[in-house]
């Protein structure tokens, strides 16, 4: 009895921390949505194990440099920044220019005379007090910051995809790893009821077994929740976030 009563007690704290939690949980959910703090809350669907098909990591990696918009913004400001090294260089080159006027000349229209203005200009640098240089100079610094940057985002979004999928697949066997041990849990519990009421064993049994049997469920339930997660994380790093949230 006083064994049994030490695990109520522990049970009894485990509770109270399990709401707490639970109570925290939903004020940051209610926070993050956008609705009042006091709004009830009623969850419409239960935890579970969705299997996850995945193409391989190559493949993943790819389509994760083509849809990650942070990317394709880089490669932009990397193309801007080459073109304006580019267009700084031409400025050395020679430029051609040309100017046309046409107009008449005259107070009435019947006896006004037409009149108009050619001209063709050719430029040619040839000094400048070095001022092209240095902005060469300057572009072409940008240009390889901008590169730089570019493969270190590249880089980070492999990083990420390649362990999101290694997350995922230990999450996978570690959800399988205690479903399995939650069906052990059961079988011994019933066992030990059976060997209770047969007066062949004593209820202490009875009472470990329960405990270890919710322990399990405890065990599954942190694995479907980081299957989850890990698989929130590889939308996540693979830029199809939007297509997760809308299953």
């Amino acid at each position: 009895m006083t064994r049994a009563e030490v695990q109520l007690a522990n049970d009894r704290q485990s509770l109270i921390r399990a709401e707490n939690d639970r109570n925290r949980a939903t004020l940051t959910l209610l926070k993050a949505i956008g609705l009042r703090l006091d709004a009830p809350v009623a969850f419409t669907n239960k935890l579970e194990f969705k299997q996850v098909e995945t193409a391989a990591d190559d493949a993943l990696v790819e389509q994760a440099r083509k849809t990650r918009l942070e990317l394709k913004t880089q490669q932009q400001r990397e193309d801007a920044a080459r073109m304006t090294l580019g267009a700084v260089k031409d400025e050395r080159l020679p430029s051609v220019g040309a100017s046309a006027d046409y107009g008449t000349i005259g107070s009435d229209i019947a006896g006004a005379h037409p009149t108009y203005t050619l001209g063709v200009a050719l430029k040619v640098p040839i000094f400048d007090g070095g001022r092209r240089e240095a902005r060469i100079g300057e572009s072409a610094s940008q240009y390889r910051q901008e590169q730089l940057r570019t493969r270190d985002l590249v880089q980070q979004i492999d990083l990420q995809v390649r362990t999101a999928l290694d997350s995922l697949r230990s999450a996978a066997a570690e959800v399988q790893s205690a479903t399995e041990g939650q069906g052990l849990s059961e079988s011994e519990l019933a066992q030990a009821r059976r060997r209770y009421e047969a007066g062949v064993a004593t209820s202490v049994e009875v009472t470990d077994a329960q405990t270890r049997l919710q322990r399990a469920r405890d065990n599954l339930v942190k694995a479907l929740y980081d299957h989850n997660v890990a698989r929130l994380d590889l939308a996540t790093a693979t830029g199809t976030i939007g297509e997760y949230v809308n299953q």
